[in-house]
């Protein structure tokens, strides 16, 4: 205060305290040499500025107790000596808590050593939060760049084909949904590796995945600009072409990628081989979705792999109707009741020598509750195309063993197996499982394959009609004549029948060609010792002509329709009837 070596600080220059109290000295005015922000918006004097006398400003004395009672309890003896009066020490500045600040102007010794104490640590504090601070940030910054190459990682790895490193099939169909979004032309196609699973079951998954990967650096040897070789599952990719290319050229391209994956590989001192055939279809003249290219790209694969194997096939617009059908056919398998409505009709086999009916050849329908009675040849091919055969094949060959089971012990059945059954290994053998588990001598069963599931694999064929020849089973030859190698089946495959086709039977009335044809095949079985079958006899005029031939066995319409199982039944129970009756010697009166 003024007059005096050290000014006594203002006991109660307090403003806006906790109470919301304003508080200024109830005695002679003093002058402070300094003020906080609350005091200059109270006085309009800068911080630093000497305020000079204040203002008198008359409290309670109950209010002016409750102000000094709170500093005493928060401050105790470093402030007051009672709760009355303050210490008679000089303070520079003082913080309380909340808004309120003491005016002084100097500081005892040892105070002023505690609040340089502070300072400093309070220092330190805010330099070792800072550093903490400045860590952590660093940390979360570390962190977000880990995060996100750890998920660059991750879509890579979805979108990359674990075996081969090629783009997989969530890969192949982003790209293909970009294209057909862009609008951008391009052609797709889907390439299957003919024989592989073969190689896959004899070799085992080791040799067949080391194939696979031998396949596709063949193909990005090729080298194609702005080409994407992919893998969509087992042995079958997809090849997409950018560009509005013509059907020569990606033909010629698809060409040269089956000409270069079917050359034999070197795996483990052994050359393996697989074939190689390829079906294309084009956005936008031939589809306007993934799924429309998909298809028709995979319908041309079909037809590839059945009429065309080892060449490169684009679809043909032409064939929308027949695809149509086919893709409904396939639905209709998926989402039908297989099990209740397949069912099988029996035609016999009638041996002229014998007199009588000695087997039925066992034919598939299919009831479709949707599309009505099927036509056998095509929901075949179409369970073929779609996966579905194998499940076919087993639930029919159940119910004519069920069947079978039921006839006399001389009659025999004859089941037909497509390409893809006879070519998988582990299906074969669970076929050969149901006949052990039924009881019946596999004698009396035949299995029926035609050239054409044959010759996409003559070696494979071979080893699983062999095993089905060492069980005990019967192997026949069905169709022999309409292929171009069929005297060359009759050496490399283990048969036991031969069943001539239909269409030389309709031309023995009036060829003298086909006469002599069908003559020379029944003597050529005599001679191998092979049973032969005359498929499609309908008439007395050709049986008339073929009985001079002295044929084996014959089955046509002549000697029975197809027929159901308790028809069947029938027949030959008639004709054991009939054969008892003649064999019997009759009485004389």
């Amino acid at each position: 205060m003024a007059g005096r070596k050290r000014s006594v600080p203002c006991h109660a220059c307090v403003h806006q305290f906790h109470h919301g109290l304003e508080l200024l000295p109830a005695q002679t005015a003093c002058a402070c040499q300094e003020i906080n922000l609350a005091g200059q918006a109270r006085t309009d004097r800068s911080v630093h500025q000497p305020v000079g006398v204040f203002q008198r400003i008359e409290l309670p004395a109950a209010s002016l107790r409750a102000v000094k009672a709170h500093l005493f309890r928060t401050y105790g003896g470093h402030f007051f000596n009672d709760r009355r009066h303050p210490q008679g020490h000089d303070f520079q500045r003082f913080p309380v808590t909340g808004d309120a600040y003491w005016f002084a102007s100097s500081l005892p010794p040892e105070l002023f050593t505690q609040y340089v104490s502070i300072g400093v640590a309070t220092a330190f504090a805010s330099f070792s939060m800072a550093t903490l601070l400045r860590k952590a940030i660093l940390r979360q910054i570390d962190a977000r760049l880990l995060a996100d190459k750890l998920a660059a990682g991750a879509q890579r790895l979805a979108n990359t084909d674990m075996l081969t490193g090629v783009p997989n099939r969530r890969a192949i169909f982003q790209k293909i949904d970009y294209l057909v979004e862009q609008r951008r032309p391009f052609w797709m196609g889907i390439v299957d590796l003919d024989g592989f699973k073969t190689i896959n079951d004899v070799y085992g998954h080791i040799i067949g995945d080391t194939l696979l990967c031998a396949v596709v650096e063949r193909a990005a040897n090729l080298n194609v600009e702005g080409v994407t070789f992919g893998r969509i599952g087992g042995d079958e990719f997809v090849i997409i072409v950018p560009g509005n290319f013509s059907e020569e050229k990606v033909r010629q391209l698809g060409d040269n990628a089956i000409k270069a994956i079917s050359l034999p590989y070197s795996i483990e001192l052994m050359e393996l081989a697989v074939g190689v055939s390829a079906g294309f279809s084009h956005f936008p003249s031939m589809g306007s979705s993934r799924a429309q290219l998909y298809e028709k790209a995979d319908f041309a694969l079909y037809k590839a792999k059945k009429h065309h194997r080892g060449q490169c096939i684009l679809f043909d617009t032409a064939e929308d109707d027949e695809m149509k059908q086919a893709i409904q056919i396939e639905r209709a398998l998926r989402e039908g009741d297989l099990e209740t409505e397949l069912f099988l009709l029996f035609q016999p086999q009638y041996s002229p020598g014998m007199q009588r009916v000695v087997g039925f050849e066992a034919l598939a329908r299919w009831q479709s509750p949707k599309l009505g009675l099927v036509r056998p040849d095509l929901f075949i091919r179409a369970a073929e195309r779609s996966g579905h055969i194998r499940k076919v094949t087993d639930i029919l060959f159940r119910k004519g063993l069920a069947t079978l089971a039921t006839w006399p012990l001389d009659i025999s059945l004859s089941f037909n197996l497509s390409g893809k059954d006879i070519s998988d290994r582990l299906f074969i053998l669970s076929l050969l499982g149901q006949i052990m588990r039924s009881g019946i001598s596999p004698s009396r069963i035949e299995f029926e394959i035609t050239e054409t599931a044959v010759m996409s694999d003559i070696n494979t064929s071979r080893t699983m009609l062999a095993a089905l020849r060492g069980s005990g089973c019967k192997v026949a030859l069905d169709d022999f004549g309409s292929g171009y190698s069929s005297f060359e089946y009759l050496d490399q495959l283990p048969l036991d029948k031969v069943k001539i086709d239909r269409s030389f039977i309709r031309k023995v009335p009036h060829s003298t060609t086909s006469k002599e044809i069908v003559s020379g095949i029944i003597g050529l079985c005599r001679k191998l010792d092979l049973r032969c079958v005359l498929e499609g006899v309908e008439t007395e005029d050709e049986m008339e002509i073929l009985a001079k031939l002295q044929p084996d066995l014959i089955q046509g319409y002549l000697y029975g329709r197809p027929m159901h199982a308790e028809d069947a039944m029938r027949m030959i129970l008639d004709q054991d009837t009939r054969l008892s009756e003649l064999s019997s010697p009759v009485k004389r009166g």
